[in-house]
């Protein structure tokens, strides 16, 4: 068995297969967690039921494109090519639409921290989570009422979202400022250390299992009968059985050889993380207003979120951290960067908020598991079990059907 990719998809699919007995090799043009898996917000947001694909986060969209360094923004050069996939985002937006991908992402979430539990045992890796909470923070009243909205639609799916006022928030974490209207704590929500060191933790346990690494870019692929060849840009050539797609913002391109036209693109990403940030921050803290969250690492304060799309190849903008640093010093005022490493890496994601996690549409020897967007590290772990499951012609317990690669 052959699984593309060495992010956390990849790694969680091998690990399913191992613990089932397979032999698994995974290549990847770096290494583990070369890509967005080392520098996401470190989230195990199971509590999230929401789609981005919805028509309240299109109105606000819409006023954040006015913004070119706001949560949200679409680089000029490539307005053109990322049409169609904000008309498919649009299409999604349409309220039946938009209670499919619920239902579908509520059962997805839903089963991800139970999956996620049984891989930090076995891995030996259920050190490195931290169950902690998330405060979500608003600074207006309009943006505190229609975050209520969405926490009752949580409530409905039985997770806990409790409500608070300033004077409670600023007990748990009395750095902030006085700029709050209100907010609420998820309980439930949990983080790991650093998604960094959870991803060579587990390719560490992977080794140890006998899962063999490989450094390889696969330039092409060519489905057979009994498995698929992997034609390396290095003019090799690797025979694989069975093949699993898992290369994040890459994928999009080897599922095409294949005959899926599967609209994913990039949500670029960007953070800057700080060892020293002069302010003590005791859980992960969300400002969805602003569209950027603080998270606390082991290894120092992280500023990250906004979304920008302008594909593989544009070079970053930088301005986008400077801007969410100018936003968060309004709500920590002592906040420090100095000496903080900023970062811009690619969110695989597609237009109904949904990922593919499916066996190829015409070869049934290859399976895809990526376009996981904001929730990549939390759907890991259940979607390396959905994996094993379709190869082993087991129907998985989440539903596949909402996931396929021939919905589009």
């Amino acid at each position: 068995m052959h699984v593309a990719g060495a992010g956390i998809i990849g790694l969680t699919i091998a690990a399913s297969l191992v613990q089932r007995g397979y032999e698994v090799t995974i290549i990847d043009r770096e290494g583990p967690a070369a890509g967005a898996s080392q520098g996401n917000a470190s989230a195990i947001a199971w509590t999230d039921v929401a789609p981005m694909a919805s028509p309240g986060l299109w109105k606000q969209a819409i006023k954040w494109l006015v913004d070119p360094l706001g949560p949200l923004s679409v680089r000029p050069a490539y307005a053109f090519k990322i049409l169609p996939w904000m008309l498919r985002f649009l299409a999604a937006s349409n309220p039946s639409r938009v209670r499919q991908s619920t239902l579908a992402l509520a059962a997805l979430n839903g089963a991800a921290l139970p999956a996620w539990e049984r891989l930090w045992r076995v891995s030996g890796t259920h050190n490195q989570v931290r169950r902690d909470g998330c405060l979500e923070l608003f600074d207006t009243s309009a943006s505190l009422e229609n975050a209520r909205i969405g926490w009752a639609e949580q409530r409905d799916f039985g997770i806990e979202v409790n409500e608070l006022a300033v004077d409670a928030i600023r007990e748990i974490e009395p750095a902030l400022s006085n700029r709050l209207v209100g907010g609420a704590m998820v309980p439930g929500w949990m983080q790991v250390d650093d998604p960094l060191v959870l991803c060579l933790s587990l390719a560490d346990w992977l080794k140890n299992e006998g899962v063999a690494f490989e450094v390889a870019e696969i330039e092409r692929l060519e489905p057979r009968d009994t498995g698929c060849d992997l034609i390396l840009k290095s003019g090799g050539r690797i025979q694989a059985e069975r093949l699993a797609i898992a290369c994040g913002a890459w994928s999009k391109t080897l599922a095409r050889q294949l005959g899926d036209k599967i609209p994913l693109d990039t949500e670029r990403g960007y953070n800057i993380t700080v060892p020293e940030p002069g302010v003590k921050v005791n859980r992960m803290i969300m400002l969805p207003g602003h569209g950027f969250v603080m998270s606390p690492l082991s290894t120092g304060l992280r500023v990250g979120g906004a979304v920008e799309f302008g594909g593989l190849n544009l070079p970053p903008n930088w301005k986008r951290v400077d801007a969410m640093v100018s936003k968060a010093k309004l709500f920590f005022p002592d906040l420090q960067t100095e000496g903080g490493a900023r970062w811009m890496g690619y969110r695989p994601s597609l237009p109904d908020s949904l990922p593919v996690i499916s066996p190829s549409s015409r070869h049934d020897r290859i399976f895809y598991g990526f376009g996981h967007a904001h929730h990549g590290l939390t759907e890991s772990a259940v979607t390396g079990e959905m994996i094993a499951d379709m190869i082993e012609g087991r129907r998985p317990a989440v539903d596949p059907a909402p996931f396929a690669a021939d919905r589009f």
